[in-house]
């Protein structure tokens, strides 16, 4: 199964042409390109050593300091700051987060306690993972706008077993009328949609009048719930950036697949050019700026 992808399979196949001309309508290579938006993905993932996904989590840090705790990923937003033990809970009140020298402008990576409130962190026994930080992690630089409306809502009462979603007033999965910003299908295969604060993955999906039908994916450590008929279904939207890489990585890939491992030599009316096997040199040079510095502590 194929989750988190940082596009849908509706821009990629926009990307490749396969949504005019005479590859219209087909969907022979649709598992392939899916297959192939998960391993881009991934990808990028290991490159830049970040997740441009959105998931809640509770992580874990050893106790080093009485009113900082320093991350190791993305916070996009912050839940609690509490001990493992329940020694403490630190009021959101008397908390900072940071980027570097950016305040309280996600993502985050360090959340100080404010020294003039009095509060500290604390522990006992063990400082090993004692501080405990629950919250949105990921990575994304404009967090605020990154849920986006699809103009679509449930055209009925869900349970929270439901497998499948209808929806009403939406451009269909694969289909439909152009939605936010004319994104034409507003749902798409690929995308991660969210409705109150369950995260629902798009992983196929078909036409019946006016209303579609999504497979449920309970996603991403949130829980799934009940959802009333006429709730609203908001998409995410990735970092730009990364979402075009990830198509234009998808789109190389497709291009690649019965390609041999070595460089491939081809030649065009304007002379020699070389396609390379590894990932494509535009890529890099998109999300270079993206990578995690790794940062050595010195005890």
């Amino acid at each position: 199964m194929t989750t988190n992808t940082y596009t849908n399979l509706a821009r990629v196949r926009d990307h490749l042409g396969l949504n005019t001309g005479p590859a219209s309508g087909t969907t022979a290579d649709d598992a392939t390109l899916l297959n192939f938006m998960g391993r881009a993905s991934r990808s990028i993932d290991r490159y830049t050593r970040r997740k441009f996904y959105p998931r809640v989590e509770l992580r874990r840090y050893d106790y080093k300091d009485a009113q900082k705790v320093f991350l190791d990923d993305d916070l996009l937003e912050l839940t609690t700051l509490a001990t493992q033990n329940g020694a403490c809970t630190v009021a959101s009140g008397v908390l900072w987060l940071s980027t570097g020298d950016n305040w309280n402008r996600p993502p985050y990576d360090s959340i100080i306690v404010d020294d003039s409130s009095g509060s500290v962190l604390n522990f006992s026994g063990t400082p090993k993972r004692a501080n405990e930080v629950s919250g949105i992690w990921g990575y994304h630089e404009d967090w605020s706008n990154a849920w986006v409306d699809t103009g679509a809502c449930l055209n009925d009462a869900y349970s929270a077993s439901g497998t499948s979603l209808g929806l009403a007033g939406a451009g269909s999965v694969g289909a439909g009328a152009s939605g936010v910003f004319g994104e034409h299908p507003r749902i798409a295969v690929g995308n991660l949609l969210k409705i109150g604060d369950e995260y629902l993955q798009v992983l196929g999906g078909g036409t019946s009048g006016n209303a579609s039908v999504l497979v449920r994916g309970f996603m991403n450590g949130t829980t799934a719930a009940a959802h009333a008929s006429g709730a609203s279904i908001a998409r995410f939207e990735p970092e730009p950036d990364i979402e075009w890489a990830t198509r234009r990585l998808t789109g190389w890939l497709f291009g690649q697949k019965d390609s041999p491992y070595t460089n491939k030599t081809a030649f065009v009316q304007i002379g020699q050019i070389e396609i390379p096997t590894a990932m494509a040199t535009d890529v890099r040079q998109k999300i270079d700026r993206y990578v995690r510095a790794t940062i050595q502590v010195v005890p």
